[in-house]
């Protein structure tokens, strides 16, 4: 089925673009955005609302039964959150109406960023009953039309201007695929001659000192959680991220530049792992449960938790496939602490099974992170480890599932323009509109370029031809066009200029551009600025940059041409 979808890609590039040769691959297919699962849900969402409304216009219209404005005004609340203060008319009304609109946008960031959906629908019930309480003897009748109205102007709204960005997006793809073939010829060309000049480079001082600042971490205590960013455990700030990130840079440094050196690297690459296993990392877990799927099985392996297992197994399947150490397939190896009262016992096999199992089952061939919300990286996160995990055990699992995962990533969770759309929500079929840029292609740039390489260049193409300013002659390097979470950093959350180009200097790095890469270490060491520490190990000033910035930027220092794709395939 895996070579079927794929081969039916395939032609449908060459039939659509009248092209074929090494670089076919590397295009924006033509459906993208198509996605007729996607399209489903999201049919499915609208028609229970538009049920749920007729139902709620059919109690505060009917004549059979004289159920009193009050009630009458909290069914009415059932067309959208507040409409029942509509119907009530007065003062008190007006001012629930407002304060309800003006939290819904934190419940539904609660939603989006922990997976707690209590808060939406808790903010909803609340306004009906609101409605019930503040409406008096008398109620205003035309409420009854303004309410529905309001909703199917909004519904018009959302898809008239769906279908300009959906025309809007297929310009641009036309526009995309007449540069991407040259991008990628010039990407080949910079990959060769770079990876011939470093056959035989060693690691600089300078970035062995960078590397130190991982290495004194990893040798820390497991209670001593000084030098992390300590912010929330739900979204980008969490401990977890800046964890897998340290195993995923001694997976690159072994790989890459010491591939028979393991006692004091394997030990620190345990540690990690082990440390990423315990209550303060894992806690999140059972209150995610709790407020999404009121659940009280914390289970953090079996289901829904690719934001834990996924980064899990890439990091794992590092240490394995560097030091042939097995120690994580045994039974029971990797122990999982929610509470003092909780914790899970699997293994590293358990771990690809149940990625595995979930990916097939799942319409979109991509799993949920935060309970109902599908994150594009998390999936690209953990199909890589899952590769690798093939690669060592010999195993085929990813051979079958690739094709359609990566058919799903085009028709669901990509644009019309060829951008990759970060999240879904896998409940409602919609995603959030502007959440970020260009910094959610080049994340998927570094996320992809191990499991799928043409899906990666493809992203790289774009960024670099339409995000990248670099001027040859003077070295200097600039972004455009970013928007929301593309000026953040995202181990703190703080707004910053310089976060995008600790990333931008790692997908340099891997596709052979080493004067932008250079321009992008020294863009964001000199804006962030380098400290030594007592043991002489240098990082970012942690006072301006989050440590997971940090990680990631020592794995820009080490990134080689090609490197992470080498690490995940070695070919």
């Amino acid at each position: 089925m895996g070579a079927t979808v794929q081969a039916k890609s395939d032609l449908d590039r060459e039939k659509v673009f009248g092209i074929t040769g090494p670089y076919v691959k590397d295009l924006i297919p033509p459906n993208v955005g198509s996605g007729p699962h996607r399209k489903n849900v999201q049919a499915r969402t609208l028609g229970v609302w538009v049920a749920v409304a007729v139902l709620a216009l059919g109690i505060f219209f009917q004549n059979h039964l004289d159920i009193g404005p009050k009630y009458r005004a909290a069914a009415l609340g059932l067309v959208f959150p507040g409409a029942g203060y509509l119907a009530s008319a007065n003062v008190l009304g007006g001012i629930l109406f407002v304060l309800t609109w003006a939290s819904l946008p934190l419940a539904l960031f609660a939603w989006f960023g922990a997976g707690a959906i209590l808060f939406p629908l808790l903010i909803w019930g609340l306004s009906i009953l609101g409605a019930y309480v503040v409406t008096a003897e008398s109620l205003w009748e035309k409420s009854g039309y303004w309410a529905p109205g309001i909703l199917f102007a909004g519904f018009g709204y959302a898809n008239v201007s769906a279908r300009v960005e959906r025309a809007q997006g297929h310009k641009k793809r036309v526009v995309r695929n007449a540069f991407i073939q040259r991008q990628a010829a010039e990407t080949d060309k910079l990959v060769a001659a770079a990876s011939e000049k470093e056959e035989d480079e060693e690691l600089s001082i300078e970035s062995l000192r960078k590397l130190q600042f991982l290495f004194d971490q990893a040798f820390q205590s497991l209670d001593d959680w000084s030098g992390f960013t300590i912010v929330d455990q739900y979204q980008t700030s969490a401990l977890r991220y800046q964890i897998y990130q340290m195993m995923y840079v001694f997976g690159l440094y072994q790989s890459t530049y010491v591939p028979n050196a393991h006692g004091y690297i394997n030990e620190a690459f345990r540690r990690v792992i082990e440390r990423s296993l315990t209550q303060k990392v894992l806690n999140f877990w059972k209150w995610e449960r709790l407020t999404d799927k009121f659940s009280f099985d914390w289970d953090p392996v079996k289901q829904d938790n690719i934001m834990v297992t996924g980064f899990l197994l890439q990091g794992v399947m590092l240490y394995t496939a560097n030091t042939g150490d097995l120690r994580y397939t045994k039974p029971g190896s990797l122990v999982f602490n929610i509470d003092d009262n909780h914790s899970y016992r699997y293994s590293l096999h358990d771990l690809q099974e149940t990625l595995v199992r979930q990916w097939s089952a799942s319409p979109y061939c991509l799993i949920p992170c935060e309970p109902n919300w599908i994150y594009v990286m998390c999936n690209l996160q953990g199909m890589t480890g899952a590769v690798l995990y093939d690669r060592v055990f010999g195993t085929s699992s990813t051979k079958v599932l690739l094709p359609i995962f990566e058919e799903s990533l085009n028709t669901n969770f990509t644009e019309t323009s060829g951008s990759v759309l970060p999240i879904r929500s896998e409940l409602t079929g919609f995603t959030i509109p502007g959440l970020c840029g260009a910094v959610g292609d080049l994340a998927a740039v570094m996320m992809g370029s191990g499991p799928l390489n043409n899906f990666s260049r493809r992203l790289w193409a774009i960024v670099r031809n339409e995000t990248v300013r670099f001027d040859e002659k003077t070295k200097e390097v600039s972004l455009a066009g970013l928007v929301g979470a593309d000026k953040i950093d995202q181990g703190n959350y703080r707004s910053s200029e310089y976060a995008m180009y600790t990333q931008l200097a790692i997908s340099a790095g891997e596709y052979g551009d080493q004067e932008l890469k250079a321009a992008c270490l020294d863009k964001f060491e000199q804006g962030w600025g380098l400290v030594t520490s007592p043991t002489g190990a240098q990082s970012l000033d942690p006072e301006k940059a989050s440590t997971l910035m940090n990680h990631v930027a020592v794995t820009a220092a080490l990134i080689r041409p090609g490197a992470y794709n080498r690490m995940i395939q070695k070919v």
